[in-house]
């Protein structure tokens, strides 16, 4: 009985999703587990796996056609079997059929006639072999794009194989470092730079020849200047909107709308912070392991701040008229990507040490950028972080990521004046802003998470206890 295969809800926000390429072609057999074909949501680029044994009877949608969650994209059965039925209840018409002759739908008997009287015609003898025991006019077949010598197909990151066809690159030449040898982002463009790299070859010397006497020119009259204005350019470049464009403003415009916010900035003393992360870093240095960032010190701060402020660390449900709030701690992280922007989640992160949580946020924040997550690395989260300091941002406010009640806007680490037992002294300050939902959070509850984070970074020693 054929199966039908429709378009999943792989990610919490996603409403549609883009086919973006077919990995089995119409007429192949597949097996449970086999990956289908990938699919672009709202966040990433995900496989669509197949649940069933059978044959692909039925491409119902082509590459690059956007559907909703629930409509029919492909059709698993048996060889032979009639699924015209379930394609026309889905209205689908699937993959484009060759254009009929209208001639023959206007008189087939003519045709027949026509073929009938035509003479016969021999076919052409094939070719001889040649003394090697080939087919002398024979030509080898074309390897399809994608896969390697032997026919199979390459592993490789939906983004490296945007990246590889815009820059003409077979990705059988490029190596893989990615998990069983998968190609990411960076493969690609490390093999286009050693391309353009690469010294052309110099063009081979023509035959010299004794050259001819150029023509001189006649005298001629300076033309008058012109001054006839350049061509009007454009007003502006059209740009489409994609899936995770979309996704973005319709979230977070209802979120500005529909949460009352408000914001709470407070300015923090870094200096003993950056002696400790120093200290820590020459140590995981000397034994090999990942360095800790000052952004690792943030999230581990708020990680165990929110143990203790548990409706900073909540969700506000108006539809159950409930406010859930969260036994364990999964802190997003924003991640900004050429598409938009993305938050990795780091579960459980009040449990992990500074190590850990560096080693994992920069994993996940790289397969954020090559658009590889899965859906449980980015669903989930407690809380956001949004750091812009590194950009010579001193101080904004983030809007909430729903259903968060807060997320924290990190400025700029800088160094100014302050005053030390009456003494202007040189030190190291950090402003950091937390966007509140008012439904959940009130002022002071707000004010008190500040607090406690500011106090963990002032005295950093007590995050490793």
């Amino acid at each position: 009985m054929a199966i039908p295969i429709e378009m999943p809800k792989l990610s919490d926000t996603m409403e549609e999703g883009v086919l973006s390429a077919w990995l089995v072609d119409e007429g192949e057999e597949v097996s449970a587990g086999d990956v289908l074909a990938q699919v672009e949501t709202d966040k990433a680029t995900m496989d669509l796996e197949a649940f069933d044994e059978g044959v692909l009877l039925k491409q119902v949608i082509g590459e690059g056609d956007a559907v909703p969650i629930g409509e029919l994209i492909a059709v698993i059965g048996e060889a032979g079997e009639d699924i015209s039925d379930l394609v026309d209840d889905a209205g689908g018409d699937g993959a484009a059929e060759p254009e009929a002759d209208p001639d023959a739908e206007a008189d087939p008997d003519a045709d027949a006639e026509d073929a009938s009287a035509e003479p016969e015609v021999e076919p052409e003898p094939a070719p001889e072999p040649s003394g090697d025991g080939q087919l002398a006019e024979r030509t080898p077949e074309p390897v399809p794009a994608g896969t390697d010598a032997e026919g199979r197909r390459i592993k490789a990151s939906p983004l490296a194989r945007r990246i590889a066809q815009e820059h003409d690159v077979e990705l059988a030449q490029v190596d893989g470092s990615g998990p069983e040898g998968r190609i990411v982002r960076r493969d690609v463009e490390t093999h286009v730079e050693k391309q353009e790299a690469a010294p052309e070859p110099a063009p081979e010397p023509e035959p010299t020849t004794e050259p001819e006497p150029a023509p001189q020119p006649e005298p001629s009259v300076p033309e008058a200047p012109s001054y006839a204005m350049p061509d009007e350019e454009a007003a502006y470049e059209s740009e489409g909107i994609t899936q995770m464009r979309e996704t973005i403003a319709r979230r977070l415009a209802e979120s500005k709308y529909s949460a009352p916010h408000y914001y709470l900035t407070v300015d923090i003393d870094v200096e003993r912070a950056i002696e400790v992360r120093e200290d820590l870093n020459e140590l995981a240095e000397e034994q090999g392991r990942a360095k800790i960032s000052f952004n690792d010190f943030i999230t581990k701060a708020c990680a165990l701040s929110l143990h203790d402020h548990p409706y900073v660390n909540a969700a506000y449900r108006p539809d159950e008229g409930e406010i859930h709030k969260h036994n364990r701690v999964h802190i997003g992280i924003a991640v900004a990507i050429d598409e938009g922007l993305i938050t990795p989640v780091i579960r459980d992160a009040d449990r992990k040490g500074l190590s850990e949580l560096a080693r994992e946020t920069r994993a996940l924040a790289e397969r954020a950028r090559d658009r590889d997550l899965e859906p449980e690395e980015f669903e989930g989260a407690t809380f956001t972080t949004s750091n812009l300091g590194m950009f010579g941002i001193e101080e904004f406010t983030a809007i909430i990521n729903p259903p968060n009640s807060a997320i924290l806007a990190i400025g700029e680490i800088r160094d100014t004046p302050v005053v030390e037992d009456g003494e202007v002294v040189p030190g190291k300050r950090m402003k950091v802003t937390l966007s509140c939902d008012h439904r959940v959070v009130d002022g002071a509850k707000g004010a008190h998470f500040l607090d406690t984070v500011k106090s963990y970074l002032e005295e950093p020693m007590n995050l490793l206890l």
